[in-house]
């Protein structure tokens, strides 16, 4: 359908990849969108590349196969190889700065914004805020979500155990959010 953001999240097990996928979806149920998403990483896992496929919409998603995304964050020059392609031409595209080569970045047909995210995370304390630095970034360019709907999500995605962790990820966040 032409009114779903079809966005893939991309890199290898333990960036986070499936984490930001997760507050992602709980974000659109937070601000009443209409969302499906799907997750996939290599038998491996952390190392392994890791996949988020996530389709918002307002209205019904008909199908949540998606083979030409029209947003994305990509984490990783081996992620970035891979599924640079799969992008529909005039796509936004956030990229880790930090771990993707800017002349393997220059691509014509996208929007490509770069993010130092693993700098900028191990400068606030925790390498693993990558992600969601990321994701503020994102949120910011394409103004998709409200940005309290994604503070939302996080709450719900960083429940019993993980609570400790809410408070930096949501400096990163806003943080990803600020730069652009």
């Amino acid at each position: 359908m032409d009114n779903e953001t079809n966005i893939m999240i991309a890199g290898f097990g333990g960036q986070g990849v499936i984490l930001a996928g997760n507050v992602l979806a709980y974000a659109c149920i937070d601000a009443g969108k209409n969302v499906c998403a799907m997750a996939s990483y290599g038998a491996e896992v952390r190392g392994g590349t890791a996949k988020a496929i996530i389709s918002i919409s307002d209205e019904e998603i008909d199908s949540p196969i998606i083979t030409k995304p029209n947003l994305a964050i990509i984490m990783n020059a081996p992620s970035f190889i891979k599924y640079i392609d799969s992008i529909r031409p005039g796509s936004a595209v956030i990229i880790n700065s930090s771990m993707i080569d800017a002349t393997l970045a220059k691509r014509s047909n996208l929007d490509i914004v770069g993010i130092d995210a693993t700098n900028l995370a191990i400068k606030m304390g925790n390498i693993k805020v990558a992600n969601i630095i990321l994701l503020g970034a994102m949120i910011k360019k394409t103004k998709i979500l409200e940005p309290q709907a994604v503070i939302n999500g996080m709450k719900r995605a960083f429940y019993k155990g993980k609570k400790g962790l809410y408070y930096i990820n949501e400096n990163a966040f806003k943080t990803g959010f600020d730069l652009i």
